[in-house]
């Protein structure tokens, strides 16, 4: 999933800058007027030594909101990173951390969530150790969440134990869910976990790779072949056989009437051709409620079914993920597909949230 949005100039000076000097903890970015711009640097904490990078942590408090994404690129820790601001050794120390408040609107989710490899990808993803997701402020400021992520990366936890051996099969089913769905948001190739269960270890950073084994129904080319504009096609995963599947296809539905269309209890990939426009938008649902395999399957097998779409001549425009139906309104898919001009983001963000949720 991918919003369109690019690296502004000014980031590319500032994020060269920041490479360059071992004295700035962090740079902060944030998307402004549809480009990822930097804010103002925070240094490492001072007189900080040894365990720097800790005891500089509280200082983010003061770029995070309780209800507004924000990236956080972070220098490990000044030792880690002296030297010159090219592709030297000291890179290797930078984090990109995206910081999403569970609470966060959803327009506002959609689009960091969908922009987080963008900026990875356009400043050098070489020059980062590692990409982070985090939901909770203490995600980003407890020093005991860092130092879990270090046991993780270690495959250790406390006492040398291996963590996957304290996790029960429910947690071990949770985290490669979580996993799943963390990896194909980012939409980078060959970081997607196998389908069926199928899992390729490789690379330096042990990234999974997807291979693609699903069945595709014939009824579901065929139907995604013949969307017109104002149609709506439905693609389901049938778990026993492990398929995609034709859930749907309706023609004439109104924008306001798509969300009707799309089941409240299991997850779909809904493709819908916007009336009188070329735009084809791809909808994933997966309500919260959904089995650990459902939500496994739906995940990890997003990028095959828009390849799969692809492949029957469609060119998708926008993307969308929801947990519930009632998130796709007509006013949404209008947005999507003619975005107000010139409207800072944080009118998005100032969109009250839908009750209950």
């Amino acid at each position: 999933m991918q919003s369109g949005i690019s690296v502004s100039q000014d980031l590319h000076d500032a994020f060269n800058a920041f490479a360059a000097d071992s004295s700035i903890f962090c740079l902060p970015v944030t998307i402004t007027s549809e480009s990822l711009t930097p804010l103002p640097t925070i240094p490492f904490s001072p007189g900080a030594t040894g365990n720097a990078f800790y005891s500089s942590l509280a200082q983010l408090s003061s770029v995070l909101e309780p209800k507004t994404p924000i990236y956080l690129l972070l220098r490990r820790a000044p030792s880690l990173a002296h030297g010159s601001g090219g592709s030297g050794g000291g890179l290797s120390a930078l984090m990109a951390l995206t910081y999403i408040p569970s609470n966060a609107g959803v327009r506002a989710k959609t689009l960091f969530a969908s922009t987080r490899a963008t900026l990875v990808r356009e400043l050098g993803s070489e020059k980062f150790a590692e990409t982070i997701f985090a939901t909770d402020e203490d995600e980003v400021v407890g020093q005991s969440a860092w130092q879990e992520r270090d046991a993780e990366r270690n495959g250790t936890a406390t006492g040398g134990v291996r963590r996957e051996d304290l996790m029960g099969d429910k947690e071990r089913e949770l985290e490669a869910v979580r996993k799943a769905e963390e990896l194909a948001r980012t939409g980078t190739p060959g970081r997607d976990i196998g389908i069926g269960g199928t899992f390729v270890r490789g690379g330096a950073a042990g990234a999974a790779r997807m291979r693609i084994e699903m069945k595709v129904d014939e009824d579901m080319k065929g139907a995604l072949e013949q969307l017109q504009q104002g149609a709506l096609v439905q693609m389901a995963i049938d778990i026993p056989t492990e398929t995609l599947k034709l859930a749907a296809a309706e023609s004439a539905v109104a924008a306001e009437s798509v969300q009707t269309h799309i089941s409240s209890s299991s997850p779909r990939y809904t493709f819908y051709h916007y009336p009188d426009s070329d735009a084809v938008i791809f909808i994933y649902t997966c309500p919260s409620d959904s089995s650990i395999k459902e939500r496994m399957l739906y995940a990890s097998s997003r990028n095959h079914a828009l390849q799969v779409a692809e492949q029957q001549g469609l060119k998708i425009s926008k993307k969308i993920e929801a947990s519930s139906p009632d998130e796709i309104t007509g006013e949404r898919l209008h947005e999507e597909v003619n975005p107000p001009q010139n409207a800072g983001l944080r009118q998005g963000f100032a969109r009250p949230r839908r009750p209950g949720r």
